[in-house]
């Protein structure tokens, strides 16, 4: 079978597995039938060197679990009902101002959690029965919570990263560093489209009755935000800041936040033996579906490549004389579309190491690559048919129309493709920080 007609048919079957298929299932089976049609048993006897060599043995993994428990951790200390209940007293007095603490929520959530479903479940629980109370707009409230949600998979500490670090051979601690101002953008600029669109509409975000404004430098306040806000915040400067000055690696650094967290819930007096369990089940579903879809897309771009399927990609992308920044565009392109579909785990896995060589061989740097992809990933959560934050969305608030959801998340994917093409416009905005930890 000749490489051309085998990049074909994996492709082909790919979308057409994927259409009623478990991805992992799917990818793994057609990797395993034309690892085997192109390369016979030989294939079959390298799974278990990919297997532990590629997945396995990174060290970097252990961190999965460790944010992943953090994050449940974080959930069940009740900090986001606390720290919730200080921002949007702080906000009571302005118009959209339940929508700006929500997604100062949500960007506090992002930086404990390092997973969409898990802070999106968190603040929406909150928000949404706040902001339906107060008269916000569904789709304004539907469009805050999905795409504050979605800041889960970009600002460190993220899944995405640390699974995308070791697959590109650049620095966790890098790609970490340049996510940071990109995803500040992200979270910054959903806060200026609230405000504007408060403003200008106030019936879609009214602003809270006076009585429950809490005064910014107050005595109550200062105590609140000591005792609410304060606890977390020192957690992910612990986290962060240990991983960014070099004191620990991202995965002993996640080690501190694990346990940083379940001190905070036993603080908090919510720490049971119960919520304990089901956080370490919670935390051991997510980490083994990863490693699953992993080995699963391990499996099919290996045999995609070991077949020269690589190389019919790259020849066929430089044959089309789009030059390097059309044939980026082009992946990029082609990665925004899968989006619509698959989970950004899948096309993590399965596309950048293909991609990743054409763009290397291209002359682009390794590490801005990797963060806007990652940018450009985030905006899957949103995109319809697949739209995984609204899947989450609906799950926690059924009383919301699906139209409104999708009316709500339409200016927050506008403001996404913004930041993905300032982020390619202007590398550093993603550089600077690497550059100026490297220093």
């Amino acid at each position: 079978m000749s490489p051309e007609l085998t990049t074909i048919l994996m492709i082909l079957s790919l979308f057409i597995l994927l259409a009623g298929f478990p991805l992992a299932f799917g990818v793994g089976s057609m990797g395993l039938l034309f690892g085997f049609l192109t390369s016979g048993e030989a294939f079959l006897y390298m799974i278990p060197q990919r297997v532990v060599s590629g997945i396995l043995s990174e060290y970097i993994f252990a961190a999965v679990p460790l944010f992943i428990f953090m994050g449940t951790m974080m959930q069940t200390s009740g900090v986001a009902e606390r720290a919730y209940q200080v921002l949007h007293r702080w906000m009571s007095g302005v118009n959209g101002g339940l929508g700006v603490a929500t997604i100062m929520l949500a960007m506090l959530f992002a930086a404990t959690t390092g997973v969409v479903g898990a802070s999106e479940t968190a603040v929406g629980l909150l928000a949404i029965p706040s902001m339906l109370k107060a008269r916000y707009a569904p789709s304004l409230a539907a469009g805050c919570v999905c795409a504050g949600g979605t800041l889960g998979i970009l600002i460190p500490p993220s899944i995405m990263l640390i699974l995308y670090a070791p697959m590109a051979g650049v620095s966790v601690i890098q790609m970490f560093a340049g996510a940071v101002v990109p995803g500040l953008m992200l979270g910054f600029g959903y806060i200026i489209y609230v405000l504007i669109r408060s403003a200008i509409n106030p019936a879609m975000g009214p602003h809270l009755p006076p009585e429950e404004k809490l005064q910014f430098f107050s005595k109550e306040s200062v105590a609140m935000a000591v005792r609410d806000l304060l606890p977390p915040l020192g957690i992910i400067l612990l986290v962060l800041g240990s991983i960014f000055f070099g004191i620990a690696s991202p995965t002993e650094a996640g080690a501190v936040g694990a346990l940083g967290t379940t001190v905070m819930a036993l603080a908090y007096k919510r720490l049971t033996w119960q919520s304990l369990k089901e956080n370490c089940y919670m935390t051991i579903r997510i980490t083994s579906m990863i490693i699953v879809i992993a080995i699963a897309s391990n499996l099919f771009t290996g045999a995609f490549l070991n077949a020269g399927c690589g190389q019919v990609i790259t020849d066929f992308l430089l044959s089309l004389g789009l030059g390097k920044w059309g044939i980026f565009i082009t992946i990029l392109t082609i990665i925004f579309f899968l989006g619509m579909f698959i989970d950004w785990i899948g096309i993590l896995l399965i596309t950048i190491p293909i991609f990743s060589p054409i763009l290397l061989s291209l002359g682009f740097d390794p590490l801005w690559v990797g963060l806007v992809v990652c940018i450009s990933l985030q905006i899957s959560f949103l995109t319809p048919p697949f739209a995984y934050s609204i899947f989450y969305l609906k799950g926690i608030a059924p009383e919301i129309e699906l139209i409104e959801m999708y009316k709500g998340i339409i200016p927050f994917v506008f403001i996404q493709i913004a930041v993905t093409i300032l982020a390619v416009a202007f590398p550093g905005l993603c550089l600077w920080l690497p550059k100026l930890l490297a220093s």
